[in-house]
């Protein structure tokens, strides 16, 4: 399985230059503190783009850290000769002589091979301890640049700029809710003002529709009693005018001898 790199690590190519490497840190940066990962594995990542960064933009720890890919891949190959070697004399005629030969100098390469990869693995690690607090901080610099471009905030250190940046999410988070807090005030006032309005329209059009239901009413009452009068007027006109017409009728009537 070939080893990860920290060139596959930037997502850049062996001979990218240092502004193609600061450039894909910081779009790594960006990309791991807008993932989903937990605070764990985000610090691990955070910090093997840190590690790749401080080696890589160093031109003297970069060549080494180079002819270190170059001299593992020499190890590997070397690892596998022994087994050709003892594959190869496996095949030959079984002397107790050349099989103990054998054995020993497949021992020995193998040791010797087990020294150098040990020696190779303890000078890798130097060299990266060193290429780390050497380049700390040229990739502080280009973290804090990177901070201040996002947030507009000027940290001296980067534990300074942690701290400002949970500061000021903190101040966003507060302000968003006491806007949300605000608008739902004013929700609430305006939906009490909608229905103070709409009870004084209707209250309004309840009162005229009761002030027209008695005006009505009293219409309908004096219609009543005009009508009711004026039957009673041509009653009494027609009870009047039959009684003259009996009596001119008595008086025109001719009298008898009797009389």
């Amino acid at each position: 399985m070939p080893k990860t790199t920290y060139y596959d690590l930037l997502g850049i190519a062996p001979e990218a230059d240092l502004d193609a490497i600061s450039a894909a840190y910081l779009r790594r940066v960006r990309e791991v503190a807008a993932g989903q990962a937990d605070d764990a594995e985000l610090k691990l990542r955070a910090k093997l783009l840190k590690q790749a960064f401080d080696v890589l933009s160093d031109a003297e720890r970069r060549a080494a850290y180079d002819a270190g890919l170059n001299g593992q891949s020499n190890l590997t190959f070397r690892a596998e000769a022994p087994l050709q070697v003892e594959v190869a004399l496996g095949s030959s005629r079984r002397n107790p002589v050349r099989i103990l030969l054998t054995v020993i100098a497949t021992l020995m390469i193998v040791g010797l091979v087990l020294q150098v990869g040990v020696m190779f693995n303890a000078y890798q690690r130097v060299n990266d301890t060193g290429a780390v607090d050497a380049a700390a901080p040229v990739a502080e610099k280009a973290y804090l640049q990177d901070v201040y471009q996002t947030y507009g905030i000027r940290a001296a250190s980067r534990e300074e700029a942690e701290l400002l940046i949970a500061d000021l999410k903190r101040k966003e988070s507060a302000d968003r809710e006491a806007s949300e807090r605000q608008r739902q005030v004013e929700e609430q006032e305006r939906a009490q003002r909608r229905f103070e309005e709409e009870s004084r329209r209707l209250g309004a059009q309840v009162t005229a529709a009761n002030q027209w239901a008695e005006e009505e009413a009293r219409r309908a009452r004096e219609d009543a009693e005009r009508r009711k009068e004026e039957q009673e007027r041509r009653q009494r006109e027609a009870e009047q005018m039959k009684r003259e017409a009996e009596i001119a009728r008595f008086r025109s009537r001719p009298m008898s001898g009797d009389e």
